[in-house]
């Protein structure tokens, strides 16, 4: 990891980084993630998100496809192509 972007870290989940110079503020990626995961109509998900986060046990810095992974495997979500339909697991 490069030495700057070490250095440049903003502590816990108040950022998610994609990429040494993007970042995410914590409301934006949850936006962000119930979009990529169609959880629109999901009652009461921002408040699961956020409640599942404080349990994250990564630290920083945080990037986006690892948070995104282990919120999947923690609440059992898939991201959905905008391109494609859903389809059933057969």
């Amino acid at each position: 990891m490069r030495d700057d972007f070490a250095i440049k870290q903003v502590g816990g989940l108040e950022c998610i980084h994609l990429s040494t110079t993007e970042r995410f503020e914590l409301d934006c990626f949850i936006g962000h993630y119930i979009k990529t995961r169609n959880l629109v109509a999901v009652p009461d998900i921002e408040r699961t998100l956020r409640s599942t986060l404080e349990n994250y046990p990564g630290h920083a810095p945080v990037m986006v496809n690892e948070l995104n992974a282990w919120i999947d495997k923690t609440l059992g979500y898939r991201a959905s192509h905008p391109d494609f339909t859903q389809l059933d697991d057969l």
